[in-house]
């Protein structure tokens, strides 16, 4: 069933934040049913007092056919940052430099899948957001 959402256990930045650029990292797993129309994976929280300058996208190949590819979107709060992430097609990295995002409050990130996988397959994504103190 299309649409479910994957709660996160990461609640809090996994380190103190330093000074200067950082990043914040997330590894996420998938398995076969969690790639459908909209389904939502919880990445974790972002640190309150920091900017966020991009996004890293490295997934495996989450999706052994072709077409359609599987595309997935990531969500800082409500505002979409990085959008037509074709990568868990094949398994291609990807770096997406964002509009500055400034958090004054700890921020839930999400991936949603904004187009179904042709044929499914488990995997991990690796997830890191480029920040600032």
């Amino acid at each position: 069933m299309a649409g479910e959402t994957t709660t996160t256990s990461n609640l809090n930045a996994p380190y103190e934040l330093p000074v200067g650029l950082f990043l914040v990292p997330f590894t996420l797993s998938y398995s076969t049913t969690q790639n459908e129309l909209n389904d939502v994976m919880q990445a974790g929280y972002l640190p309150a007092g920091v900017t966020v300058y991009g996004v890293i996208y490295s997934p495996t190949d989450m999706d052994t056919n072709v077409s359609p590819a599987l595309v997935h979107k990531v969500t800082i709060g409500s505002t979409d940052v990085a959008t037509s992430l074709t990568g868990a097609q094949t398994g291609a990295k990807t770096f997406v430099g964002i509009t500055p995002v400034t958090l004054t409050a700890k921020t839930l990130a999400t991936v949603t899948s904004t187009t179904a996988a042709a044929t499914a397959a488990a995997g991990t994504l690796y997830l890191a957001f480029v920040c600032q103190k």
